[in-house]
């Protein structure tokens, strides 16, 4: 028996390659690469390379979107007549883990909202967003942040491994049509497809170990009243100050920007490029004046707009649970131990281990 329901289509696995090579026929096609033991979104030449077996790569999708260097306009130091020559190119972003989707939601939510950023929003009109389904490991608390599903993130596909095929849930208009320039590689849903999709959903759930995520219920009334908790400095004493938490964070979006002359001076080209809070001349104002002069304060301002700022301005938290800081931080620092410490949890949970 089958359900025709357009909001979801069934890919058969021996169908992926062809699938991957008709994406690239629609724009340059990204996904999950694989390099030493380490994976990373880049450009697929060969689609045979695409890895899909991955907890999270080092660098969210969001370079693509917001490319960590990027020359906004040039302008004549002359007539200062300002040029902008930027044109996005079609793409498609193929194998985005949920907590990642996520984070361009909340992306979208800066950039897109009050005062659309014209460059995001032409680059977001020619991006397809493909998602997939994936497994935590011991730094996935997405299951917290409310991000380990799609459900609420922007997206056009999303395929869920359901054990010879992928279940494609369609999400856009833009989804639609690209199943519909490739819908020979795709069947209806059958009941037992359903069956599957719903156990897979269950099965996500089941390999997080709930006894060690995150309480982030009213965490930003948390981090309001331990404002001057001494947990801060405790923390910030290991931390490097290097930034690797901002760089690979998929909601950060701080920024800097510089004029770079022509060799003749005639133009001049406004370059952005993303930089990070925990940087020490980010706080620096005209005057000499750093409005944050301490390592503990900066390592402090993170969380704060993670947790307080964000759902002050666009209702999210700023956070999705990926893990990528405490994965990839060289001093080890995780932020779920730090949230547990400012709740006063740390303890409660060292001593249920010792029960155990």
């Amino acid at each position: 028996m089958e359900f025709h329901i357009d909001k979801a289509k069934v890919l058969p696995k021996e169908n992926l390659r062809s699938f991957l090579e008709g994406l690239k026929e629609l724009g340059k096609l990204i996904a999950p690469l694989k390099k030493q033991e380490k994976f990373y979104f880049d450009v697929v030449d060969d689609v045979s390379k695409v890895e899909l077996s991955y907890t999270r790569t080092i660098l969210p999708p969001k370079k693509f979107l917001v490319p960590y260097r990027r020359e906004r306009y040039t302008y004549d130091t002359v007539n200062l007549n300002f040029i902008a020559s930027f044109k996005a190119e079609p793409q498609i972003i193929f194998g985005i883990h949920s907590c990642d989707l996520h984070g361009i939601s909340i992306l979208d939510s800066v950039y897109l909202k009050e005062n659309p950023d014209p460059r995001y929003l032409e680059i977001r009109k020619k991006t397809v967003l493909i998602g997939i389904s994936c497994k935590p490991d011991e730094y996935c608390f997405c299951m917290s942040t409310g991000t380990a599903f799609p459900d609420g993130a922007n997206w056009d596909l999303f395929m869920t491994d359901i054990g010879d095929d992928y279940f494609v849930s369609i999400g856009s208009p833009k989804g639609d049509e690209v199943i519909l320039k490739m819908k020979e590689l795709f069947r209806e849903i059958t009941k037992e497809d359903l069956d599957l999709y719903k156990k897979s959903t269950s099965f996500k759930k089941s390999l997080f170990d709930f006894k060690t995520l995150p309480d982030l219920g009213r965490i930003s009334q948390v981090i309001e009243l331990e404002y001057d908790s001494p947990v801060w400095e405790e923390e910030a004493e290991r931390c490097l100050g290097c930034g690797t938490c901002t760089n690979v964070c998929p909601t950060c979006f701080c920024y800097t920007e510089v004029d770079i002359p022509s060799l003749d001076g005639k133009t001049v080209s406004r370059i952005e490029f993303t930089t990070s809070c925990q940087y020490p001349y980010y706080s620096l104002v005209a005057g000499g004046h750093y409005f944050k002069p301490s390592r503990a304060s900066r390592f402090k301002h993170r969380y704060y707009h993670k947790f307080v700022g964000y759902p002050y301005q666009i209702e999210k938290l700023g956070c999705v649970g990926c893990g990528r800081c405490s994965a990839e931080c060289p001093a080890k620092i995780s932020m779920v131990e730090t949230i547990k410490k400012l709740r006063g949890t740390a303890d409660e949970e060292e001593l249920r281990k010792v029960a155990e």
